[in-house]
């Protein structure tokens, strides 16, 4: 395979991996926080829509698509924000509504709003034009680091904000703690209710920005559900990272690897039925879910092992 290729096929992974690892992010604040959050994929698929209204509206401003896709989905998971933190209702429930609801506001939506069904194109589009980094774009394999959105540098650039702020700030410190113990938090002093909404917002508006990418960056263009499961995709990886951002960041690579790898073959022409090359990332999830459920389940087992063993020495 020739260094080009691999190239390629690397920028492609990185591509990819950018809405699932603003997903990814989003959901590990709300883990981090004990909120049981797979809502992702319904905040994802209502700043996807809203970018492109916005982008509409403004003549084709996109990063005004981006700024409104960041504060509808912000806002819309402060309903489920609602939900869980006011209500106490049960986070898969919640989650499940948040989605469903998603899908069915968004296809009324379009229908409503621009008199169309199944997909809308804005009238004008300004693309963001890619970044090419001077030091890098002619070294081989490493240039595929070179010539992305800014939106993918932007998600890079999360990841270390977040590992800075879940364990060197005292916000992040809160965050643990109610996820931990909300007992401990509240003895502390801390409000569990108001930190949780905190990280649902920042949660929603990431997400946003994920769906944004994906209508105003890949495609150009909004379709009814076309999030395709990424927010799914985005839970396992965090849940395979173990809530921390750098291995998050890796697993949502590994997807959009199985995903480039995927489109590849296709391209080459390979004697595979499409449907099972699409079906490689989420064999790839279940996979990640099957391994981090048998680790958890090894050091449940190793903690209740060590606790025999000390009350038999007691």
């Amino acid at each position: 395979m020739s260094t080009a290729i691999i190239s390629d096929t690397l920028a492609s992974t990185i591509r990819i991996a950018t809405p699932l690892l603003l997903m990814a992010l989003g959901g590990l604040l709300c883990q981090r926080a004990g909120v049981f959050n797979i809502a992702l994929e319904g905040f994802s698929l209502i700043g996807a829509f809203a970018a492109i209204a916005v982008v509409q509206f403004t003549g084709g401003n996109v990063w005004l698509g981006l700024l409104g896709a960041a504060a509808v989905g912000a806002v819309y998971s402060s309903l489920y924000a609602l939900f869980v933190t006011r209500f106490k209702a049960d986070h898969i429930i919640a989650s499940i509504a948040m989605n469903t609801l998603a899908a069915g506001m968004t296809s009324y939506l379009l229908r409503s709003m621009f008199e169309v069904q199944g997909a809308y194109s804005p009238d004008n589009i300004d693309k963001l034009e890619m970044i090419q980094i001077p030091v890098l774009k002619n070294i081989p394999i490493l240039n595929c680091l070179s010539g992305q959105s800014i939106m993918t540098y932007f998600a890079i650039a999360m990841v270390a904000v977040i590992y800075i702020l879940l364990f060197r700030t005292k916000a992040g410190l809160n965050i643990c703690a109610v996820g931990e113990s909300e007992d401990a938090a509240k003895t502390a002093g801390v409000r569990p209710g108001l930190v949780r909404l905190q990280v649902i917002l920042a949660s929603g508006a990431l997400c946003g920005l994920a769906g944004a990418y994906l209508s105003t960056i890949s495609v150009s263009q909004f379709s009814e559900d076309m999030v395709q499961g990424r927010g799914f995709n985005a839970f396992t990886a965090f849940v395979f990272g173990n809530a921390h951002p750098v291995a998050t960041a890796l697993v949502s690579l590994l997807f959009g690897f199985a995903d480039a790898i995927g489109i590849r073959i296709e391209l080459i022409g390979m004697n595979i039925p499409p449907s099972i090359i699409k079906m490689f990332p989420y064999i790839l999830a279940i996979a990640a879910l099957a391994i981090s459920s048998y680790t958890m389940k090894l050091k449940v087992k190793g903690v209740a092992g060590h606790k025999k063993k000390k009350e038999k020495l007691a």
